[in-house]
């Protein structure tokens, strides 16, 4: 009962707020339609059969008009002292209301922008997009990948993350402020109909690396509860941390540090494999990765001059050559052999492709 009463209370409250704040527009209004009325009735009483410019109650309502909207034609004037008085005080009062309605009007117009512009108040109800939480230094790069590879498919990026102003502006990309481990933001994001969410660690709120993998754990668990069926990529800042992302429904993490870490000391090892990984990765938009099986005409060719002829016919550009005895990134002269598998990344699909 406490609980009703309660919640009874502060939607009593919050209405009273909102009409509030309506209210003094409303009186403003008011005050400045009965000023405008009824000093052209006084008007019209005292300059009646005594100014040839007024003949009816339309006239004197005119002559007040144009006199608040400082217009001033000149066609109408008072000519009684009572009617040029009441001009006076028409025009004290009618100027005030009126100059404190445009301003009330233009502050709530405004504020409405900020708002829109802040991704405060907007919302989607955009289908199979593709949402974006938090932010990082590294954001801009996930987000114009992004873009360049949904080009095509017109699909829309939502960027979910709660700072002032949107961080990037690109088209397509949507930008929400808000909480993204609130569900409130969330379902403004549309999440239950999104195709996938990237979860990025969120260092706007400062604070250690444990408490930005606690925040990715709560927005990762929140979304589960909007969408279980939804795509999850995050990033992780402490290995630790990644059996709490995979227990909120996560399948794709990427520990940046640790990774980073193996690649270079892999790379020491079998030299190229960071431009490998970085071909892959930062190729252009529209353009995936085959493997081809070296066939009769490769066999006997170096690596230069096989990858002259797959970019002639193809457009394809060789990564990695994998031999029986690992592989070889970067070697020009290399040449290729029976057994050999070509790893390249091309726009169309060449024959001979292994699945």
């Amino acid at each position: 009962m406490g609980e009703l009463r309660a919640r009874l209370s502060y939607r009593w409250e919050a209405m009273q707020l909102r009409f509030a704040r309506k209210r003094f527009g409303f009186w403003i209004l008011v005050n400045l339609v009965a000023i405008v009325l009824i000093s052209a009735l006084i008007t019209f009483l005292l300059e009646r059969g005594k100014n040839p410019g007024i003949d009816s109650y339309w006239d004197a309502l005119y002559m007040i008009f144009i006199t608040i909207a400082t217009v001033g034609y000149g066609d109408i004037a008072p000519v009684t002292v009572g009617g040029r008085t009441t001009i006076i005080i028409t025009l004290v009062l009618g100027i005030g209301a009126l100059s404190s309605f445009i301003t009330l009007m233009a502050t709530k117009r405004a504020e409405k922008a900020r708002r829109r512009y802040s991704g405060l108040d907007m919302k989607t109800d955009s289908r199979d997009h593709i949402v974006v939480c938090g932010w990082n230094n590294r954001g801009k790069f996930v987000v114009d990948r992004l873009v360049d590879d949904l080009a095509k498919t017109r699909s829309l990026i939502i960027l979910l993350c709660d700072l002032e102003e949107s961080p990037i502006d690109a088209e397509g990309v949507f930008f929400l402020r808000g909480n993204p481990a609130c569900e409130a933001d969330l379902r403004r994001a549309n999440m239950a109909e999104a195709r996938a969410a990237v979860l990025l660690a969120d260092e706007s709120k400062g604070g250690s690396s444990g408490d930005v993998d606690a925040r990715t754990v709560l927005t990762a668990l929140t979304i589960h509860g909007i969408n279980t069926g939804i795509k999850m990529t995050a990033e992780v800042m402490e290995p630790e941390n990644t059996h709490h992302l995979q227990l909120a429904g996560v399948g794709e993490i990427l520990d940046s540090n640790s990774f980073l870490g193996n690649l270079i000391a892999r790379s020491a090892l079998h030299y190229g494999l960071i431009s490998i990984i970085s071909d892959l990765v930062t190729r252009e938009a529209g353009l995936d990765s085959y493997y081809l099986s070296a066939d009769e005409a490769m066999i006997g060719k170096s690596r230069a001059e096989v990858e002259a002829d797959l970019w002639k016919k193809y457009a394809a550009k060789i990564i990695a050559v994998t031999w029986r005895e690992g592989l070889r990134p970067n070697d020009a002269d290399y040449r290729i052999q029976e057994g050999d598998r070509i790893l390249i990344i091309s726009a169309e699909k060449p024959p001979g492709t292994l699945e």
